[in-house]
C-alpha cells in the first residue's frame, strides 16, 4: 500500500495563494471641533474601506477554494508506486531506470530530474482493478548523486507534484529465498562492529519487503516491512528475522568497497517455504509438479508452521510479480532447505524458475532489465551432524542443474556460493542456519565480479579437475586440476566410489558407494587408492555426498589462492566433466 508519510514523497498541489496589506490608522486628539470632526469622519471612512477589503478578500479566497475543489485532482490520485521512496536508488545506465505510479485516467503525467532539462511523459490510463497507472523510463544515468526527481500530474491544465529526495543511481540487487536470506546481520557473526560500521555506508540504501502471500499476481506490494533507508547502525541492525538481510547486506557492502559506487538492496524473503512458492505456475507446468507442501500438514504442524506458505506461486504473485516493473542489475537466492524432502524436481524447477524470473522481470520494464541478467545462489550449507540424509547432497547437485557447476548450458549467467563447509553445529538458531554469512557473501561476491562485472582476473569457482589418470598396478585414480590453480588438500576424505557399471545401482541413493581416500597430493592433483575387489567395476564417483561432509572450512580440495572449496559433485570417474551415464 502506498505510504503518505513525509519520508515516502513530498505532494505538492498548486493552488492560488493572495497576499493582503492591512493598514491600521492610529486616531489621534485636536483640539478644535472642526478639526475634531474630520478626524471622526476620515476614521469611518478608513474603517469602511477596511471593511470592504475584508469582504473582498473573503470571496476571492472562497472562490479560490470552490476552484480548487473543481479542478485540482483528489489528493493521493497521484502517486508514486509503493517502493518507490526517498533514499531509494535507482538502476544506472546503460539501462533505463523505470519509475511509475498512479493519477487519473487520461491525465499527463511528466517526470524530470533536477539536473536534466529532459523531461519524461507517460499517459495515465486504466490499469489493475479500474486504477489509473502511468509508466516512464529516465534516461541511461551515470552512478552517483543525491538528485531529486519531480513528477508533475497534469488534469486539464490542473497540476500536482510529487518528488522523490535524495535518490541515487547505482546497481540495484534483489535478494531472496528462506530463512538462511532472511536471517538478519544482528544474528550473523561479528553482528557488533558490522551495525555500528554501517553509517560509514551512506551510499549504500536498504529495502525490504513485508511477507505476504498471494492466490493471484499483485501488480504493487501490499506490505512494506522497511521502506527506502540510507545505511546505518538502525537500518542495518533491525531485529531478528525482520531486517535487515545478513547475506545481502554483507553482498553489498563488499560489492560497494569494490565498485565505489550506490548500491541498492532490495529482500523479499519468507523463512521455510519451498521453491514452489517462488515460481510462477508456467515452471511448475513445465516441470510437471503437481506435489504441494500443503498435503504435508502434519509436518508443518510438527515444525510450527501452520499459515506458512505451501501453495503454489503465492510468493511469487506477493513478493517477486510487484516488483517486475524496477529496472534491476541483478538477483541472489539463498532457498533449498525446504525442499529437501522432495529433491528430485529441483533441477528442472530452479533453472525454470530462474529464467522465467529474468523473462518476466525483462518484459515488466519494457526491456530495460537485461533478459539473462546476473543471478547468484548460494548452494545450500546442511543441519545436524551425524544424520544420514541424501536430501541435502541432492538438492546441492540439482541446484547446478547435474553439472556441479556454474554458469553451466542450463544455467547461462549464474554464479554460486558454495556453502557445505560453512557449518555452525552451535548456532543458537538452529545447525540449519549458519553465522558465517560475511563469508557466504564474500564468494557470492567474487562469481559476481566474473560473471556479473565481466571481471576476467578473478578466481570465482573452487577446483575444478582437467584430466584423470588411471593406474593399474597400484589401482589408483589421479585427478589433474589446472597447474595455474594451487590446490591445498585439508582432508583424506570425502571422496566415494560405486563398485558397478550399472547405474541404477550407482543412483544417488545408493547404498553401494564405498569411501576412497587421498593417499597422494601434489600443487594440482590428488590421488585416490581404490579397493582391490573394486577395482574393475568402478564407473562413478562422487564428492561430498553427506549431509555433513566436513567440519568448518575442513573438506578436502580448496583454492590455495582464492580459499575456496571444490564444490560437490557426482559424475563419471574418468570423464570429470561427462554428466552420468557414463
Amino acid at each position: 500500500m502506498q505510504d503518505t508519510s513525509e519520508d515516502e514523497g513530498t505532494t505538492d498541489t498548486l493552488l492560488q495563494n493572495q497576499n493582503e496589506e492591512i493598514f491600521i490608522v492610529e486616531s489621534k486628539g485636536f483640539t478644535s471641533g472642526r478639526l475634531f470632526r474630520i478626524a471622526v469622519a476620515v476614521a469611518i471612512l478608513v474603517l469602511v474601506i477596511v471593511l470592504v477589503a475584508v469582504v473582498v478578500v473573503s470571496l476571492v479566497h472562497h472562490s479560490a477554494a470552490n476552484s480548487a475543489t473543481n479542478n485540482t485532482t483528489a489528493p493521493g490520485t497521484f502517486n508514486w508506486a509503493s517502493y518507490y521512496g526517498n533514499h531509494m536508488v535507482l538502476q544506472q545506465g546503460p539501462h533505463r531506470a523505470v519509475l511509475w505510479g498512479y493519477g487519473e485516467v487520461g491525465a499527463t503525467v511528466n517526470v524530470s530530474i533536477d539536473t536534466s532539462v529532459s523531461v519524461f511523459s507517460s499517459m495515465v490510463h486504466e490499469g489493475e482493478n479500474g486504477r489509473g497507472v502511468w509508466k516512464v523510463a529516465l534516461d541511461p544515468m551515470p552512478p552517483g548523486g543525491p538528485y531529486r526527481i519531480q513528477g508533475v500530474h497534469d488534469t486539464n491544465g490542473t497540476l500536482q507534484r510529487n518528488f522523490l529526495e535524495d535518490v541515487m543511481f547505482g546497481d540495484v540487487w534483489v535478494c531472496s529465498g528462506q530463512s538462511n536470506m532472511e536471517f538478519t546481520v544482528s544474528q550473523a557473526f561479528n553482528a557488533q562492529q558490522a551495525i555500528a560500521e554501517a553509517a560509514n555506508f551512506p551510499n549504500i540504501r536498504l529495502f525490504t519487503v513485508e511477507r505476504m502471500q498471494s492466490d493471484k499476481p499483485l501488480y504493487d506490494l501490499d506490505k512494506i516491512l522497511q521502506h527506502w533507508s540510507v545505511a546505518s547502525s538502525d537500518s542495518v541492525g533491525g531485529a531478528a528475522w525482520k531486517y535487515f538481510s545478513a547475506v545481502c547486506w554483507f553482498y553489498g557492502r563488499e560489492l560497494y568497497n569494490h565498485l565505489g559506487y550506490p548500491i541498492g538492496l532490495v529482500a523479499t524473503s519468507y523463512s521455510g517455504t519451498p521453491i514452489e512458492t517462488w515460481s510462477p505456475p508456467q515452471v511448475l507446468e513445465d516441470c510437471n509438479i503437481t506435489h504441494n507442501y500443503r498435503e504435508e500438514s502434519d509436518v508443518l504442524v510438527d515444525a510450527g508452521l501452520v499459515g506458512w506458505p505451501s501453495e503454489h506461486s503465492v510468493l511469487w504473485n506477493a513478493m517477486i510479480h510487484p516488483l517486475l516493473n524496477m529496472t534491476i542489475k541483478g538477483a541472489i537466492w539463498y532457498q533449498g532447505e525446504s525442499n529437501t524432502r522432495h529433491p528430485d524436481t529441483y533441477s528442472c524447477s530452479f533453472p525454470g524458475m530462474i529464467d522465467s524470473w529474468r523473462k518476466e522481470w525483462y518484459m515488466g520494464t519494457g526491456g530495460q532489465t537485461d533478459r539473462h541478467f546476473p543471478f547468484g545462489f548460494v548452494q545450500i550449507s546442511t543441519e545436524t551432524p551425524n544424520v544420514i540424509k541424501l536430501g541435502y547432497p541432492a538438492i546441492r547437485w540439482h541446484q547446478t542443474a547435474d553439472y556441479g557447476y556454474v554458469p553451466n548450458p542450463a544455467m547461462p549467467n549464474v554464479f554460486m556460493a558454495v556453502a557445505v563447509d560453512l557449518v555452525d553445529p552451535d548456532s543458537p538458531f538452529g545447525s540449519i542456519h549458519p553465522r558465517y554469512k560475511e563469508d557466504v557473501a564474500s564468494r557470492l561476491v567474487l562469481g559476481a565480479r566474473a560473471v556479473a562485472y565481466n571481471e576476467t582476473d578473478v578466481v570465482f569457482q573452487g577446483p575444478h579437475p582437467v584430466s584423470v589418470d588411471v593406474d593399474p598396478e597400484r589401482k589408483t585414480v589421479r585427478r589433474d586440476y589446472p597447474k595455474s590453480q594451487n590446490i591445498t588438500v585439508k582432508s583424506n576424505d570425502g571422496f566415494e566410489v560405486c563398485c558397478s557399471r550399472n547405474l541404477s545401482q550407482c543412483d544417488m541413493t545408493s547404498q553401494e558407494w564405498s569411501p576412497v581416500p587421498i593417499v597422494a597430493s601434489t600443487s594440482y592433483s590428488i590421488t585416490l587408492q581404490l579397493s582391490q575387489d573394486c577395482w574393475e567395476d568402478v564407473t562413478y564417483i562422487r564428492y561430498l555426498w553427506k549431509q555433513w561432509p566436513c567440519d568448518f572450512k575442513q573438506c578436502a580440495v580448496y583454492s590455495a589462492e582464492s580459499g575456496l572449496p571444490e564444490a560437490p559433485f557426482f559424475g563419471c570417474i574418468l570423464e570429470p566433466d561427462k554428466k552420468p551415464p557414463c
